[in-house]
């Protein structure tokens, strides 16, 4: 480390220790000379692009959101590429603490929701994303998709005795098999240029605020409710237990509405085009797949989304309503 950063930046590293945060991605942080710097080096998948990770915060520092810093190297590019082929970025180091899932004190919970508010605001007219939850998504990740995965995926938990994972598996394939017939226009929902990856985890926070949002490698075009109920439910305490409170989405969504506006029909289908993403997404398979470091983080999503999964499906149409009801403009 000490001699990629000294040929190619020109930093002088005095120590350097490697982040506990994130599964797919290797990030150190680098104590130099000449201050403290974050060398990350993504993942490369389908949803990640981290060559326009810079551009796109170099224009939200520009309106005023408080994103990553990245350094040029010597040949005045953002991204450098290491001897061994891999693709890797320096930023500036940004003070404060990422909180765990469903740690968010209220300052924090309803600064998230008015921050992504003011993001999405940010980004209305910016270009060059590709789409994240979109006509390919619903393309490909349907009920009858996700019921042939989740037996597949079934059949490794038995194989390695992972009882408690087969076991929710199984309540899975039996939603999948008995699932609403949700539909969504696209073109009725408000699609915007977004982090796509927004939640407690990316956002670095001081005791009252948050300091920074990071890790824009999957910035995509989501549905802009996608990422509110999804922000909401991984930041909120009272979702710890995979159970939403109506009130508190609310309070979110009214926090996010003082920076920007959503449509009826954005309110109508906020619930079940999240509902339906954690239904047809089969996040074991990603677990077992996966070689990283952290990869156990990949299992506890799955099971934070099967818990959710257990409440909306008798809950779901109660939210909707609740929501309909109170945001009403």
């Amino acid at each position: 480390m000490d001699k990629l950063l000294k040929k190619m930046y020109g930093l002088n590293v005095t120590g350097f220790e490697r982040s506990a945060n994130g599964a797919g991605s290797e990030t150190f942080f680098a104590d130099c000379e000449e201050g403290k710097f974050v060398v990350k080096f993504p993942s490369i998948s389908e949803m990640n692009d981290p060559c326009a990770e810079p551009a796109l915060c170099e224009y939200l520092l520009n309106k005023g959101i408080s994103v990553c810093r990245f350094v040029k190297n010597k040949n005045g590019k953002y991204i450098s590429i290491d001897e061994k082929g891999r693709l890797f970025h320096v930023q500036e180091y940004i003070a404060g603490t990422v909180l765990d899932w469903n740690a968010a004190p209220t300052s924090i919970l309803l600064d998230s929701a008015e921050t992504l508010g003011k993001i999405h605001t940010a980004l209305k007219k910016y270009s060059g994303l590709k789409p994240g939850i979109g006509e390919d998504f619903f393309r490909y990740m349907t009920p009858k998709n996700a019921l042939h995965s989740y037996e597949n995926t079934l059949l490794t938990a038995e194989e390695r005795c992972d009882e408690k994972t087969a076991e929710e598996l199984r309540y899975r394939i039996g939603l999948i098999k008995r699932f609403p017939s949700f539909t969504f226009d696209l073109h009725r929902l408000t699609l915007t240029p977004t982090h796509g990856d927004y939640f407690i985890s990316q956002l670095i926070c001081s005791e009252n605020k948050i300091n920074a949002v990071i890790d824009w490698t999957t910035a995509c075009i989501h549905p802009a409710v996608w990422e509110i109920v999804r922000s909401y439910v991984y930041a909120a305490p009272e979702c710890a237990r995979g159970e939403i409170s109506p009130e508190g989405l609310t309070y979110y969504f009214f926090h996010y509405l003082s920076f920007t506006k959503l449509n009826e029909y954005d309110i109508k289908m906020s619930v079940r085009l999240f509902y339906y993403q954690l239904a047809v997404c089969d996040y074991y398979a990603q677990y077992y797949a996966s070689d990283a470091r952290n990869s156990v983080i990949y299992l506890r999503q799955a099971e934070f989304s099967t818990a959710l999964l257990r409440w909306f499906e008798k809950n779901a149409e109660m939210l909707t309503k609740h929501l309909e009801k109170n945001l009403r403009s």
